[in-house]
C-alpha cells in the first residue's frame, strides 16, 4: 500500500553545526519545504534527489529557511541532462516577499552573464488563507506570528489520504490548533527551547511546550519538533512530552510513513 513519505533534511536552528541543516523537510520525492543551508547537496544523504524536486514551499523569508534556493538552482542547471524534460521549479510562498527573494536568488547568480547557470522558476505567492494544489497535494495556509509574513501549511496527499502540517516559526497562536485538526504529523518550530513563550512573542518564536499545546488542541496524532536548540534536545522533548506524549525531537535523517 502506498504511504506518504516525510523526511527530516534539517531540524536545527538558525546556523547548523557540520553535520546539520537548519529546518527543512522533504515531503515524497519531489516536494521540499524550505531549503535550509544546503539541502540541494544534503537530500542526498537521506535518499533524495535535488533533480526531482517540482516544487518547493517557503514557510517565510527569513534566510535560513531560503538561503539554499541559489544552490537548488544551480543544481538544476548543472545536472539539466540527467532530467532534460523536467519542468521549471514552482516556487510557493508568502506575499509580498517570495517574489523578491526569488528574483534576488537568480541576480545572485548572475542569469543575464551565465544563462546556462540558472534555470529559471515559476513563482506563487500566496496570502494566509490561499490554497494551492499540486498534482499530489491539496495545500491550505494560515497565518503565523513572526516579524516577517509567514504562512503554516497543511498538506492533504489526495492519493492515501494522508495529513502534515508544518508551522515555519512562529509565536505561540492558539487558532493554528484549528488548521491542523488532526494531521497526521504537526512540525512545529521549538526555537524557544523547553518553555512556553509569551503569547504573541516580538521576537516570533514557540518554545516546546507551545507547540505540545498546539497538538494537543488541534488533536494532532503526532507531534515533531524541529529548529530547536540540539543541545538542550532531552529538556526540550521532556517539557513537550508531559504536555502531548505523543512527540518527537526531529533528527536529520527521519523519516515518517503517513496514510
Amino acid at each position: 500500500m502506498e504511504r506518504t513519505r516525510v523526511t527530516v533534511v534539517g531540524s536545527a536552528t538558525v546556523v547548523p553545526q557540520a553535520d546539520q541543516d537548519t529546518a527543512c523537510l522533504l515531503l515524497n520525492h519531489d516536494h521540499l519545504i524550505d531549503t535550509g543551508w544546503n539541502a540541494a547537496i544534503n537530500m542526498g544523504r537521506y535518499g533524495g534527489d535535488p533533480m526531482q524536486i517540482d516544487y518547493l514551499f517557503i514557510t517565510h523569508c527569513h534566510h535560513d529557511h531560503y538561503i539554499g534556493l541559489p544552490q537548488l538552482l544551480f543544481v538544476h542547471a548543472m545536472w539539466r541532462s540527467r532530467r532534460p524534460d523536467r519542468p521549471p521549479l514552482t516556487v510557493i510562498g508568502p506575499k509580498p516577499d517570495i517574489g523578491m527573494v526569488v528574483e534576488r536568488a537568480v541576480h545572485f547568480l548572475r542569469a543575464e552573464q551565465f544563462p546556462d547557470a540558472v534555470t529559471m522558476p515559476k513563482v506563487v505567492a500566496l496570502q494566509a488563507g490561499d490554497s494551492y494544489a499540486t498534482p499530489r497535494f491539496e495545500v491550505t495556509t494560515a497565518p503565523t506570528v513572526h516579524p516577517v509574513v509567514g504562512l503554516c501549511y497543511r498538506f492533504r496527499d489526495s492519493v492515501t489520504g494522508a495529513t502534515l502540517a508544518v508551522t515555519g516559526d512562529t509565536a505561540y497562536r492558539l487558532p493554528l490548533a484549528d488548521h491542523v485538526r488532526g494531521v497526521d504529523l504537526l512540525v512545529h518550530e521549538a526555537s524557544r527551547g523547553a518553555c512556553a513563550s509569551h503569547p504573541n512573542d516580538r521576537g516570533g518564536h514557540s518554545g516546546s511546550i507551545d507547540a505540545a499545546r498546539i497538538a494537543l488542541a488541534g488533536e494532532v496524532r503526532q507531534l515533531g519538533l524541529i529548529h530547536y536548540p540540539s543541545a538542550i534536545r532531552d529538556q526540550v522533548l521532556g517539557a513537550a512530552q508531559e504536555v502531548f506524549p505523543n512527540t518527537v525531537a526531529l533528527r536529520e535523517g527521519d523519516q515518517f510513513q503517513l496514510g
